[in-house]
């Protein structure tokens, strides 16, 4: 989670990773799947989706 940089104030609530919630730490790893419970401010939504955004160069 650490890589992402979030705008500033965003919150990682809990990460879903199958049926185990997962605390948030700085070594938590994301994938494919994962849920993930954000608190975002509605001006800062489209950052955040444009952030979690797969590209191409990510395979």
């Amino acid at each position: 989670i650490r890589e992402i940089d979030f705008p500033e104030g965003v919150l990682v609530g809990g990460v879903m990773k199958g049926d185990k919630l997962m605390k948030p730490t700085a070594d938590l790893r994301l994938e494919a799947g994962d849920i993930i419970a954000l608190f975002v401010m509605a001006s800062d939504v489209r950052e955040v989706e444009r952030l979690l955004q797969v590209s191409i160069d990510f395979f």
